[in-house]
């Protein structure tokens, strides 16, 4: 091994099975030049062995610059709703961590990332999720990144049905929103049960107003990936309308068009989905004062099904389930309507045969 200057700048110079390795440390300084040779020859060691070794110009980049590549590649071979997930998760890393140097990304920096997004009322999952697509921007797995950092704990429970009181405070602040999609993004969602995603990735070649029925793209689950959902009175008229701004909006309905375009805060590329009505349903959740996720309205109407004593067989094909677990797991029925369901016992007479010999029994009345 050795070190030489040409001009003001180190050399190194080594012999690699057989091969001649000579190379600019980019350094005047000897001590740094040393380090960089030893970097170098251990590089290329692991090469050999067949090992993973990291490209000498991502220690350079900077957190921002990683994120944005990933970014722009992604779409390539992602669908619509998991292009616009990714897109937001890294937007909130871009904006803590966008100047910080790959090679600073330690693990002290991760857990005061975790703390500032902690300030900001972000939960355990949505800060999970936005390390983990930092993770895949990276290319590599948490584990390996940030071996001593935790996870942070995440919500158990599955959700909640929202009330008619609070379905209508949230459908009068999304009517008052600057956004004229996210009034209609609501009432798609009470009515179908659809997943957000399943529902910002809707064409306009999946919704038939003359058939009156929606059919759901690619979704969470291979037994949701496809289903076909017809259209309520409430539905269509939301679809109706919606359609007609589109029209006044973009001057037709194109197949490969998104219901949902693109575009704050007036929609105006109709070939991409929208991005921004994750923030739109925030503020309209705040102004009314509902607490809740988007997700419980899918939640709401799969619960409402139940209520109204929908087979649970339709249900699952509606909603996408694979399992009864699953249904269980996502219908809640609510207090109002198990006391209903155990007052129509009141009253109702039954007969069983004991012997040959006919019993009558009386539901026990309710004590109060």
């Amino acid at each position: 091994m050795a070190l030489f200057k040409r001009g003001e700048v180190w050399w190194y110079e080594f012999i690699l099975v057989g091969r001649r390795i000579r190379e600019s440390a980019k350094t005047s300084r000897k001590t740094i030049a040393k380090e960089a040779e030893a970097n170098r020859r251990a590089e290329l060691e692991r090469t050999l062995a067949g090992m993973p070794a990291e490209k000498r110009e991502n220690r350079i980049l900077s957190v921002g610059e990683i994120v944005r590549r990933y970014r722009d590649n992604y779409p390539l071979t992602h669908r619509p709703s998991s292009v616009a997930f990714s897109r937001k998760r890294l937007a909130w890393v871009e904006r803590h961590l966008g100047a910080v140097l790959l090679g600073d990304l330690n693990e002290d920096r991760i857990r005061a990332y975790m703390r500032l997004r902690q300030q900001e009322r972000a939960a355990g999952r949505t800060i999970n999720m936005e390390l983990g697509e930092l993770s895949r921007a990276i290319g590599k797995d948490w584990s390996v990144l940030w071996p001593e950092v935790r996870k942070l704990e995440e919500r158990k429970d599955v959700g909640r049905a929202i009330t008619s009181d609070e379905e209508c405070r949230l459908l009068a602040a999304a009517g008052a929103s600057r956004l004229p999609l996210i009034a209609s993004f609501i009432r798609i969602a009470l009515t179908t049960g659809m997943r957000a995603g399943e529902i910002t990735s809707l064409t306009w070649g999946q919704v038939d107003l003359e058939k009156r029925t929606v059919r759901v793209g690619r979704a969470k689950t291979a037994a949701g990936t496809g289903r076909m959902i017809p259209m309520n009175a409430t539905l269509f008229a939301v679809f109706s309308q919606h359609a007609t701004w589109f029209v006044a909006r973009f001057g037709e309905l194109k197949p490969e068009w998104f219901v949902f375009a693109s575009g704050a805060p007036t929609p105006n590329d109709p070939t991409k989905p929208a991005t921004n009505l994750q923030t739109s349903w925030e503020n309209a959740r705040d102004r009314a004062g509902v607490s809740c996720r988007f997700h419980d309205l899918r939640h709401t109407a799969i619960s409402r099904m139940a209520e109204a004593g929908v087979p649970d067989a339709i249900i699952m094909a509606l909603a996408g389930h694979v399992s009864r677990s699953m249904l269980e797991r996502y219908s809640h029925i609510s207090l109002i309507g198990k006391r209903r369901a155990v007052e129509a016992l009141e009253g109702i007479h039954s007969t069983r045969e004991m012997g040959g010999v006919e019993i009558a029994v009386r539901a026990v009345p309710s004590v109060n």
